[in-house]
């Protein structure tokens, strides 16, 4: 054993010594690539449970709920590994949320499911442990939480050091138990180090030991606790070097006489604690940081963030509905919700966040999937005016059985989200995430952020065709006098699974209908009014798949490279998932290119494709009909 594992009694540390307590996040979304999880099960979890069990160290571990699901299905050994930890006594296991959702961002009755949840399948996967504290989300603290997580026998939580900071308290405060209250509802805190964070396992052994023995002038009995991720080990920089580190540590640790290495569980027992205290909402310093102090804030910064969150909230009216009419519960589509509600896709700090497309793409196949059982039991096809994004404007929702498109007319009468709803194939088509101004971004001289939301059949008025070349070249994203936005649609008529919305511009009127038939969406443009002789009308679309791997373009059955210009009346876009076929009703000239963003990670700046941007444009004088049609079928 190590230092003090096994010091469980006040009488055992009446010799003054520092107490160290050493917690370690598993974790990894819902929707992460195989790719990605096979080389840290490879190169940073195995390695360092394996060391781990030869130290009996005196640990918390917390393994998040996609994480195990994951480890059944492909790393069975994984799961042994735990279970023989758990066997030989030595770690504390730590609950959790289901699928690791941030709690207060979730609704309240959800939040109790995911802990529900997460101990059902905790016990099933691994064994029936005691749970005693519990790992919060991007350890992201709200008040509410005691009156949850108590209810399931949970005693203590993890919060950061920064809150408490933020009340106006010192560092020294940190190193002690405190007591907290929901309605009467206690749960005891352990404050994560922020500054042992950063030095644990980077810096040299001596330097982080001589921190932990900073608390021995500290009356009572202070610890340090370090709480973060496993990917620290292995992951973030080689396992060669991270290992090596723990293991000259744990070693150091084990003869130590300056400091007792505990688990939680086992400083409760020591009963101290200091007193009563509220927390403000909030986390760790950079995600303070990132979200200005609110995590809601991410909904108001990225649309795309916004519309999987509220479509969450829209599937669960559905599914609560269907049950109300069923008088049943409808259990898997429950699961695919709460797997939806996964905390990583809504945020975006340094990492890739929101920005990663294939974890989007997850969160929307998941809804789909509720969506298509609560609709079963519904059959609510149809059509609705509704304030979906909950910006206090209507939106429209064509809602039929294998397609879903939502309008915005407030934002260009733009196509913002088409769900293909076919099992096994399901996906939003236009999950295409925007270039948005990021602070570490700014020294990057070729970053170009977009000024409107990526969406499909954004509409523009082209008064000088020149200006078009650097348009395509910059990948579009902005407006200029000589390429104008049409920017504000009126809904003028709502059918049984189509709409009409109108503008103008000028002295030329536009009328745009959206009709869902089957798998396929026809979208018509009638033009009326005068125009100048050589304005062109541009329309931007947006596709982005489920999967983007072999995503193509298509022309005449010639693959047409990004960047190159066509005129054609009929293309395809090609990819693993899906495939769209487009006809137009007038040959038009068509550019396309890659919507790619940036972000930064602890490796460099790092190049995401977001899907395939496609620009449509015809000369409104050339115009043979009085309409301009565009039909996209879907398989």
């Amino acid at each position: 054993m190590v230092g003090g594992a096994g010091v469980s009694e006040r009488s055992s540390v009446m010799e003054k010594k520092p107490i160290f307590i050493f917690v370690i996040h598993f974790h990894q979304p819902v929707g992460q690539l195989s790719k990605v999880l096979e080389r840290l099960f490879e190169n940073s979890y195995k390695p360092l449970m394996n060391t781990l069990l030869k130290y009996r160290v005196p640990v918390a571990l917390h393994f998040s709920g996609p994480l195990l699901l994951y480890a059944k299905d492909h790393y069975p050994d994984f799961l042994e590994m735990i279970r023989r930890a758990g066997d030989s006594g030595f770690p504390e296991f730590v609950g959790g949320a289901y699928s690791e959702a941030i709690l207060p961002l979730i609704p309240i009755e959800d939040r109790t499911e995911q802990v529900r949840k997460y101990n059902e399948l905790f016990r099933r996967l691994v064994g029936d442990y005691p749970l005693r504290g519990f790992w919060l989300p991007e350890r992201f603290w709200d008040q509410t939480i005691p009156s949850i997580i108590s209810k399931f026998g949970y005693e203590y939580v993890f919060v950061d050091d920064q809150l408490l900071y933020m009340k106006g308290l010192k560092w020294g405060d940190s190193k002690y138990l405190w007591l907290t209250e929901d309605s009467g509802k206690p749960v005891k805190i352990f404050f994560i180090d922020t500054e042992i964070r950063y030095k644990l396992p980077w810096s040299p052994v001596p330097e982080v030991i001589e921190y932990i023995s900073k608390i021995s002038d500290l009356e009572g009995y202070p610890y340090v606790l370090w709480g973060s991720d496993a990917e620290k080990f292995g992951e973030w920089k080689p396992w060669d070097v991270t290992g090596k580190w723990l293991e000259e540590f744990l070693q150091v640790s084990a003869t130590s006489n300056k400091y007792y290495v505990l688990r939680p569980r086992d400083y409760l027992r020591l009963g101290v604690v200091r007193g009563l205290t509220y927390l403000p909402h909030g986390s760790y310093d950079k995600m303070m940081e990132w979200s200005e102090g609110l995590i809601w804030n991410f909904l108001t910064k990225y649309s795309e963030s916004n519309n999987m969150h509220k479509k969450l909230i829209h599937v669960r009216g559905k599914v609560l509905e269907a049950e109300a009419s069923s008088n049943s519960r409808l259990e898997d589509a429950w699961d695919y919700i709460h797997l939806a509600e996964c905390n990583d896709v809504y945020w975006h700090g340094l990492f890739g966040g929101t920005y990663i497309h294939h974890l989007r793409a997850e969160v929307y196949r998941n809804l789909i999937r509720a969506e298509n059982i609560a609709d079963k039991v519904l059959r609510s096809y149809g059509v609705k005016k509704k304030d979906f994004d909950f910006d206090g404007l209507d939106e429209v929702l064509i809602e039929r059985e294998l397609l879903n498109a939502y309008v915005k007319p407030s934002d260009g009468g733009t196509l913002f989200e088409l769900d293909y709803r076919e099992y096994g194939k399901e996906g939003n088509l236009v999950n295409v995430m925007s270039r948005y101004p990021e602070k570490y971004l700014s020294d990057v001289p070729y970053y170009t952020h977009d000024t409107y939301r990526r969406a499909s059949f954004r509409d523009f008025i082209v008064k000088n065709l020149a200006s078009l070349r650097e348009w395509v070249s910059r990948g579009g994203g902005y407006t200029s006098e000589n390429l104008v936005m049409i920017s504000n649609y009126v809904i003028t008529k709502l059918g049984e699974s189509s709409v009409v919305i109108t503008s103008s511009i000028d002295n030329l009127k536009i009328v745009k209908e959206y009709q869902i038939i089957n798998s396929t969406l026809k979208t018509t443009y009638y033009l009326s009014g005068s125009s100048g002789s050589n304005e062109l009308l541009l329309t931007e679309m947006a596709f982005s798949p489920y999967s983007l791997n072999e995503l193509r373009l298509e022309v005449g059955g010639e693959v047409i490279e990004t960047g190159r210009y066509a005129e054609t009346d009929e293309f395809m876009v090609v990819s693993e998932s899906n495939v769209l076929k487009v006809r137009l009703s007038e040959v038009a000239s068509l550019w396309s290119w890659k919507q790619v963003t940036l972000s930064r990670t602890e490796k460099g700046v790092k190049e995401s494709q977001q899907g395939l941007m496609i620009a449509l444009g015809l000369k409104i004088k050339d115009l043979a009909r009085e309409y301009f049609q565009i039909t996209l079928h879907v398989t």
